[in-house]
């Protein structure tokens, strides 16, 4: 067996495979005497039959078979001794390939395209791109500190049931005045302000282990009767309710109690620095909701800046092929230039990009902290004991046992550095706006982009 290569055009080559039949036959051979040995074939005892008969009946199937084979080790031999870098894998060559005679032919010869990856060597500081950075202004820090005060209340318990408390209660289904041994059972919580004025004359002053007949219905009305028992709940039946707990929420003042709730271990001690720290924290959440339309917007000014000839006819080829298909010609040709040659594109200049800087691969371990963020997000892992850390890394390694799910987590976390990276190494110029701004300017994308579609 030999193989030999030649230049087709710009990055792109012919391999040729040749075979002799003696690179085949006696193997061939060796198959048909199995397959004698084995044969039952009606006339003749099992193992009896002509090595002629053999010949015809399997023969061509069986030569074909090692002749696929000895061209596929052939072949995959050349790529590996010549280190070729490929787009893909080679496909049979059209303009080449010639039909050969496998009973009279003692040369048999392949003929293989292959596209070479081009030399991508991109000057990422280069390239020059302008996007907005989300700062938060005064009106919205407003809003966000008036959401912390509301979502965490100084919580108390007091001792009897008043006008602005929440009440939890174990309620079971009651008729006349009874509890009724096979009635519905909940605990529930619901607020003073549910209900009516006659409801909360009901439980005004009421304290723990406190028990008697309540009706939801006639007390809150059947809209808030439904919230607190359930939809498919007899929320309008009587029921015998037990208090079992009484809560008190005050909104908190700002001052270094608050300020230690929201930021603990940060030294935060007036309002000036609260609000500095809110704000700095919003702009970290504006990145992070930003970032992803920002590495869209990077890889499109690479696939438009960064230059290099790509085997366009071999590549279409090379999808219709690999599609088994599920792509046609006529949709490759439709949707070649919007869609298909830049996603190579980006995956060559991704690929370029990766082979100079190894940091940017997924490390397992990473991958695995990755994940544990995921799930319990703001936990920084370094600050707890070390059951306590297992324990969260063993629940990440259970998420990651699906190999669908790992293959996805690894391609976000992969697509996480590469925006960090990027962000670092391109030229890009950040203009200032309000969330507002950032939307508008994003509808207005969305609908140019839609029009040039």
């Amino acid at each position: 067996m030999n193989t030999t290569q030649t230049t087709k055009g710009e990055n792109l080559i012919s391999i040729k495979v040749t075979l002799n039949k003696s690179d085949y036959q006696d193997k061939v051979n060796d198959q048909l005497k199995k397959f004698q040995h084995k044969a039952n074939i009606p006339g003749f005892r099992v193992g009896k039959a002509p090595m002629g008969m053999i010949k015809k009946m399997y023969g061509p199937s069986v030569a074909v078979e090692e002749i696929n084979r000895l061209v596929s080790d052939g072949l995959n031999q050349h790529i590996t001794e010549n280190k070729l870098n490929l787009i893909g894998y080679p496909l049979n060559d059209p303009e080449q390939q010639q039909p050969e005679d496998l009973e009279t032919a003692e040369e048999l010869n392949f003929f293989f395209e292959a596209a070479l990856r081009p030399e991508i060597n991109p000057d990422l500081g280069a390239i020059k791109m302008e996007f907005s950075k989300i700062i938060a202004n005064e009106e919205e820090i407003n809003k966000t500190i008036d959401s912390l005060i509301e979502r965490n209340p100084i919580v108390t318990n007091p001792e009897k049931i008043g006008e602005d408390d929440k009440v939890v209660a174990k309620i079971c289904e009651a008729e006349d005045g009874k509890e009724l041994e096979d009635g519905f059972k909940k605990t529930v919580r619901f607020e003073m302000s549910q209900l009516n004025d006659e409801g909360k004359k009901q439980l005004l002053g009421k304290v723990d282990g406190d028990e008697f007949i309540f009706n939801f219905d006639n007390a809150a009305g059947e809209k808030e009767a439904k919230k607190i028992v359930g939809e498919d709940a007899p929320y309008d039946s009587d029921f015998n309710i037990v208090i079992d707990s009484i809560i008190h929420e005050e909104k908190p003042e700002l001052n270094e109690e608050f300020f230690n709730t929201i930021f603990p271990n940060q030294e935060v001690k007036d309002t000036d620095t609260f609000r500095n720290k809110v704000k700095e924290e919003m702009e970290k959440q504006y990145e992070a909701e930003t970032d992803p339309i920002l590495f869209n917007k990077m890889i499109d000014k690479l696939i438009d800046e960064v230059k290099f000839d790509m085997p366009d006819n071999f590549v279409k080829r090379w999808i219709v092929t690999n599609s088994q298909g599920k792509v046609t010609d006529e949709e490759i040709e439709k949707n070649y230039a919007s869609n298909y040659s830049k996603g190579i594109r980006w995956q060559l200049i991704e690929d370029s990009i990766v082979k100079d800087n190894m940091d940017l691969v997924v490390k397992d371990d990473e991958l695995r902290d990755f994940v544990a963020h995921q799930i319990f997000p703001g936990t920084d892992l370094n600050t707890l004991d070390e059951k306590t850390k297992e324990q969260i890394l063993s629940i990440a390694d259970n998420y990651l046992k699906r190999e669908d799910q790992q293959d996805r987590l690894r391609n976000q976390m992969a697509d996480v550095k590469m925006t960090r990276f990027l962000k670092e190494k391109m030229g890009i110029t950040y203009k200032e706006t309000t969330y507002e701004a950032f939307l508008e300017e994003l509808k207005k994308d969305t609908k140019a982009t839609e029009k040039a579609e």
